[in-house]
């Protein structure tokens, strides 16, 4: 997006700021103010340092399912489905493949909800919901997508890691939840038989 020229004598820029811009600087004075504060003292045990990653996910608008109720959330037809058809052929508009940009989760009334981070909301989203995504920092590690034993293992070890951390305390609210999502391209099931689902837990840095 290019800011024309008549628009510059008016002195406020801000009108005519793309999106991204204003995603870019929201994440700059969160930043800001996380290095502001006094953390407390890292607890992590040496052969725990690489248990768990650290990443932090941008604020942003999201186009999501809506909840879906667990008994028919995935039913042929149902709200995951469409879902699902609607983000395929949306994500082949784009022109990078770095990372998957659509989460899984839980919301607070239950069941699921499915949603991938837009850079602007299309005009078609297919009559599904738009959120404000909060972003953040993300407790994160890899697990069996689809297996609920490997699940709940990397749950309860995130969940520890971050307990035992000293540094760091779970963020869990309405907006931020634990997600999921799968990081493995599809060929790679035909390969290794399953695929990489990564875990999300919502954190903030713990103040001394």
């Amino acid at each position: 997006m290019q800011i024309k020229r008549e628009h510059w004598d008016d002195g406020n820029l801000e009108n005519y700021k793309p999106e991204t811009m204003n995603m870019m600087q929201q994440s700059a004075l969160k930043m800001k103010s996380q290095t502001e504060i006094q953390p407390a003292a890292s607890t992590i045990p040496q052969d725990m340092r690489n248990n768990v990653r650290i990443v932090e996910l941008p604020s942003c608008k999201m186009v999501t399912s809506g909840p879906a109720k667990s008994e028919d959330a995935f039913a042929p037809g149902g709200k995951m489905e469409r879902f699902d058809k609607w983000a395929t052929e949306y994500d082949k508009q784009r022109t990078d493949r770095f990372y998957p940009r659509d989460f899984m989760w839980s919301p607070v009334s239950g069941g699921f909800e499915w949603g991938s981070a837009v850079d602007e909301v299309p005009d078609d989203i297919g009559g599904f919901d738009v959120i404000d995504f909060p972003g953040g920092l993300y407790a994160v590690a890899i697990s069996v997508d689809a297996d609920g034993a490997d699940h709940d293992r990397v749950y309860n070890e995130i969940l520890k890691w971050v307990n035992n951390s000293g540094c760091f305390v779970l963020d869990e609210n309405g907006t931020r939840r634990s997600m999921g999502n799968i990081t493995s391209p599809h060929l790679i099931k035909e390969v290794m038989g399953y695929q990489q689902m990564d875990l999300y837990f919502p954190i903030r840095i713990k103040e001394a």
